[in-house]
């Protein structure tokens, strides 16, 4: 169904709704990547891929939806006489249809996935306009949470909203810390390093973690403030504790676009690693993904130019999520190869562990380090071992764990502030 058609069903759909009080759903979708699909394999096959997933989509959803295509990569359904537990029902059967479609190209075959928003009238509004724009905001928060997921636009913009302010605060008071994750030798089983991760500290004793607030950073362009602190704590603690690990820190595409910050950070990185020689490898190691690489490649490696140049290392991570990862690889220097979680999680697979299998031997070839995410149980452990992975991280190892004498200085100073009882001078951060 056209653009244009699709448009009056929904008009005559809001227009039922509400004479008669019937609920409507709107489900806007698009596939993931799609751009990606387009360049590597031709349009040729993008429109093929298209209409696959069209045809998954309806047959998934039935004939009483109407599905049809709303833009370049979107899909929008509409879904008549079907409340909020129904329609999240509907998403989940369009996500498990279209996830399975495996579309051969060339010598490849390409998995594709979608991301999915969801609004319902009269809650998310009554005209279509109104209905679109919060099931657009909703399918643009599934992609910003890391694609291939189902959000509702119910009460997105007041908890983005809450979050955001509790973001804000936390960040004026000093409150965002890192927890750290231990990452072990998988040959040896000691720890070899850590990875430092965003959490804020709340006043009433509560830790939340990065999934909680990342969105709202992202939705009120916070995220490189969290990257720039977290990244100056973890230089910090190197500079106080004699543990000879190595520290990895993920920094965002948002940092990337500051480079007086990055500056900044180099400036403290050579305070906290005195250069001994000209080519000495610092115990530091900045994770970019895949996703903010996409963005801009020739960005990316002219800001991390000047941090390569000094020795601090670089780790690719969520390598084995996109379509053209190996080619990153030969566009930066990187050091270390952290593989998807996502790919460990089915390694019991044959075919998922022929990946990783290949994915290891390309690294090793390369001389660089293979680091599994998200390790979880003894089986992983084995199979991984038995690929020659290198390193790994993961609840099977340890849970990342606040500093928490730091944690409890920082609400404490935070709680005796709002009370009042001695003046604080907000945290000096500067401005890009």
């Amino acid at each position: 169904m056209s653009r244009t058609l699709l448009g009056k069903a929904l008009k005559l759909a809001c227009a039922r709704s509400e004479r008669i009080g019937t609920p409507l759903s709107v489900m806007l979708f698009s596939i993931d990547r799609f751009r990606l699909i387009n360049h590597r394999f031709g349009y040729a096959f993008g429109n093929r891929v298209l209409r696959r997933v069209c045809r998954a989509a309806a047959s998934a959803l039935g004939r009483a939806v109407v599905v049809g295509r709303w833009g370049n990569d979107e899909f929008l359904c509409i879904l008549s006489d079907c409340g909020p537990r129904q329609a999240r029902a509907q998403a989940r059967a369009l996500n498990e249809a279209i996830s399975g479609l495996l579309i051969a190209a060339e010598d490849h075959v390409v998995n594709v996935t979608v991301s999915i928003g969801l609004a319902w009238a009269p809650n998310d509004g009554t005209t279509p306009q109104e209905i679109l724009n919060a099931a657009d905001e909703a399918l643009y928060e599934a992609k910003r949470r890391g694609r291939e997921r189902i959000v509702a636009a119910e009460n997105l913009e007041r908890r983005i909203f809450r979050m955001g302010a509790i973001l804000e605060m936390a960040l004026r008071e000093d409150r965002v810390v890192p927890a750290y994750q231990p990452i072990v030798d998988l040959r040896t089983g000691t720890l070899v390093a850590e990875e430092a991760l965003a959490r804020i500290v709340t006043t009433d004793g509560r830790v939340l973690s990065a999934e909680e607030f990342m969105e709202a950073a992202g939705q009120f362009r916070l995220t490189y403030k969290i990257d720039w602190m977290i990244l100056l704590a973890a230089l910090t603690r190197r500079q106080t504790r004699d543990e000879d690990l190595v520290h990895f820190v993920n920094i965002s595409g948002d940092l990337l676009r500051h480079p007086r910050l990055l500056m900044e950070l180099l400036a403290s990185a050579k305070m906290s690693f005195p250069r001994k020689g000209a080519t000495e490898v610092k115990p530091l190691v900045i994770e970019v993904t895949e996703r903010e690489l996409l963005e801009n490649m020739d960005l990316t490696r002219e800001r991390l130019a000047p941090f390569v140049d000094f020795g601090v290392q670089l780790a690719l991570d969520d390598f084995g999520s996109g379509y053209s990862s190996f080619q990153y690889l030969a566009d930066l220097p990187v050091s270390y190869l952290k593989i998807d979680g996502r790919l460990i999680s089915r390694i019991q697979e044959p075919r998922v562990l022929s990946i990783v299998r290949g994915i290891h031997a390309v690294a090793a070839d390369l001389g660089i380090t293979t680091l599994a995410e998200y390790v979880e149980t003894p089986e992983q452990v084995e199979r991984l071992r038995g690929v020659g992975i290198h390193w790994a991280q993961g609840h099977y190892f340890g849970v990342a764990l606040l500093d928490q004498s730091v944690a409890d200085h920082r609400r404490a100073m935070s709680v005796n502030w709002a009370n009042g009882y001695y003046g604080r001078k907000d945290l000096a951060l500067p401005q890009p």
